[in-house]
């Protein structure tokens, strides 16, 4: 379960990944779900599309069209992505939302409210490649858009910012967290032996248990870098003409001013604002 929740690659902001192992190794150690229950979402209720067949992304559509107004859809991003979803809607949920969007005649725009960390690297690429490709008007609107969520965001035809004393966007890195138990397990009096079959010898290598080999960490290196490869070149193209350069791009996190100063953000304003321009936009 560790490995399920801390292995792999991460657009996320780092000071949230810190706070997050306190809250999910204690559980761990405990046995129970990694994750409380009041931080996973709850379903939602299945609506009829035009043929009269249930669709959840009709019900979630509709809802989310009475936050804007009736013409324009307020798709949330929000908690920690990933594709599933376990403190908010799943990338893949957010792109079906979004096809049924582009599809529904009602929706004249849509306004992605962003109130994320970040998330997996698995899947942002695909949330935002269907931002990228929406045919209307789609505009973001954030008080806190961290490394998965400005992965995505950057990808909208605007991004409006909070004018909050709080309201932070950026992060725009990639990061794993190892953690090394075998020292903790041998505090506890517990040895533990991974049994592998003959032909298996590269299975589950990094677990946090056996260490790590030069190779695995050369692994590891080139896959974050071909990760943050690809998160700088969709935030170039996404932002192109508006960015002040590259020192965006090392990870760290901006306020307000800081932030359009170097063009990371479009404007200042509500999220009602964000709802006018897109209402606008679409003519």
């Amino acid at each position: 379960m560790t490995a399920d929740v801390f292995s792999g690659l991460w657009f996320i902001d780092a000071g949230f990944a810190l706070r997050m192992q306190g809250v999910i190794l204690p559980r761990l150690h405990a046995g129970k779900d990694p994750i409380p229950g009041h931080m996973k979402l709850r379903g939602g209720i299945s609506a009829r599309d035009e043929d009269g067949n249930w669709d959840i992304n009709h019900s979630y559509l509709r809802d989310f069209l009475q936050d804007g107004g009736g013409d324009v859809a307020v798709v949330p991003v929000e908690g920690t992505m990933s594709r599933y979803g376990f403190c908010g809607y799943g990338n893949e949920r957010i792109v079906s939302v979004l096809e049924a969007a582009e599809k529904e005649p009602q929706v004249k725009a849509v306004v992605l409210k962003i109130d994320t960390p970040g998330g997996t690297v698995d899947s942002t690429d695909i949330l935002a490649d269907a931002v990228r490709k929406f045919s209307k008007p789609i505009v973001a609107w954030t008080n806190f858009c961290a490394s998965a969520g400005y992965f995505v965001a950057s990808q909208c035809d605007q991004i409006i910012m909070e004018n909050s004393l709080s309201s932070e966007v950026g992060s725009i890195g990639v990061l794993m967290v190892y953690i090394d138990q075998s020292a903790a397990l041998e505090r506890e009096g517990y040895q533990v032996t991974i049994y592998r079959a003959d032909a298996s010898v590269d299975k589950a290598r990094i677990n946090g248990i056996e260490p790590l080999t030069d190779e695995l960490e050369r692994e590891i290196q080139t896959s974050l870098n071909e990760a943050c490869r690809a998160f700088h070149g969709y935030v170039r193209r996404g932002r192109a003409g508006k960015l002040s350069g590259d020192t965006v791009l090392t990870g760290k996190m901006y306020a307000k001013r800081q932030a359009m100063k170097e063009g990371l953000v479009d404007t200042l304003g509500s999220l009602t604002d964000a709802v006018a321009m897109a209402r606008k936009m679409a003519g």
